[in-house]
């Protein structure tokens, strides 16, 4: 029988706005009481959705000796299930939430053993739940609001065409201070469950205060600018798409992501209406003259939105995201960005972004 603490941290989770849930369910429970002792469960249920000081939590929230509840949240700061950050030197604590998160914390290390094994069986067991695809399980409702953004090849941008900031990949690079990169989650994952992806696993970047914390805490590595620019260069020649919160200013990461195992991209393939997803402000359209025919950007698109019609190819505009790798491996120059009609402006924090998903979500607008 599962632990109440483990429902209460259930509940707690469900607040922390993302594009996947936490919900009641067995295979959940499983997954806590594998990542949190229910010493450390029982605290993180209590922890607020602002980032707090350790001593003021213990004085307010969680009682006991606050040397003890700081002892705690370092533990599972260290464990990848509680951001640690520091401001004018005092350290404040938040509980991550669950995806992005405490998930890809538990594989960015690219650790092959019995216990990362074990996890993901787990965390695969949890998905298969809920999205329903177990019997007699019904899916949670999802946010409307997509968490997620795309970030065009910057390069397949024509001049003359502007170019919002939060378009530009190396805008995000020239502006951060700090920057790691370290193994995709989703792919290791995929390789922990024996389904192995061909493409690099080294190539998921995160910026400002989240990469020193991924830096210290071992779970990647700091990098120059100047390689976070390769990072972004060898992902875009191995067909990976760029892909980050859907957030204005300051993002936390770009993921550099395959549709075979990134649980975003899949997501929005398998959508009626991939567009109405995470995508970029772009969309590719081809010039008939120019198409000569050859096939190649029908063979790199993630979304299957190109395909051959009279030898020419023909884009459904419902499945471009507007990634632009199509673009890089056309020998005629035949396709091009344009923004989109309906370009959505991202919300500019993640304060503003956690909002705009929980006011999406069913029965949520009236509890915030």
């Amino acid at each position: 029988m599962t632990a109440p603490v483990y429902e209460k941290l259930t509940e707690t989770l469900s607040l922390k706005a993302g594009p996947l849930p936490a919900f009641k369910c067995p295979e959940f429970y499983a997954v806590l009481e594998e990542l949190f002792t229910p010493e450390e469960a029982e605290l993180a249920a209590k922890m607020p959705l602002s980032p707090i000081v350790a001593e003021t939590f213990a004085r307010e929230t969680a009682g006991g000796d606050p040397k003890d509840v700081e002892r705690l949240l370092e533990t599972m700061a260290d464990k990848g299930l509680i951001f640690a950050g520091e401001s004018e030197g005092i350290r404040h604590y938040s509980l991550m939430p669950l995806f992005p998160g405490i998930f890809e914390m538990q594989f960015m290390k690219g650790e092959v053993n019995d216990r990362a094994k074990k996890l993901a069986g787990l965390f695969q067991d949890f998905y298969i739940a809920m999205l329903g695809l177990k019997e007699g399980t019904a899916p949670p409702a999802l946010p409307a609001f997509p968490f997620a953004r795309v970030i065009p090849v910057e390069q397949e941008i024509p001049a003359g065409v502007e170019i919002y900031p939060y378009d530009k990949a190396s805008k995000y690079i020239a502006n951060s201070d700090y920057i790691t990169v370290g193994i995709c989650y989703c792919r290791h994952w995929g390789e922990l469950l024996g389904r192995p992806c061909d493409k690099p696993k080294d190539t998921c970047m995160f910026f400002g205060p989240m990469a020193k914390f991924i830096a210290k805490r071992g779970f990647g590595r700091l990098i120059s600018k100047e390689e976070a620019v390769k990072v972004l260069d060898r992902a875009e020649k191995a067909g990976l798409v760029h892909c980050s919160s859907n957030i204005g200013e300051d993002i936390e990461f770009i993921c550099n992501c395959c549709s075979c195992h990134c649980g975003i991209l899949q997501s929005i393939k398998s959508a009626a209406v991939p567009s109405g997803g995470a995508t970029s402000g772009f969309m590719v359209m081809v010039d008939e003259e120019k198409c000569t025919g050859c096939g190649d950007c029908i063979d790199r698109c993630p979304m299957e939105a190109l395909s051959m019609q009279d030898d020419i190819v023909v884009r459904d505009a419902d499945r471009c995201i507007g990634c632009g790798l199509c673009i890089s491996v056309c020998p005629t120059s035949a396709l091009r960005m344009e923004p989109r009609e309906q370009r959505l402006i991202p919300p500019r924090n993640r304060m503003e972004l956690d909002i705009a998903i929980l006011s999406s979500m069913p029965g949520e607008k009236d509890r915030l």
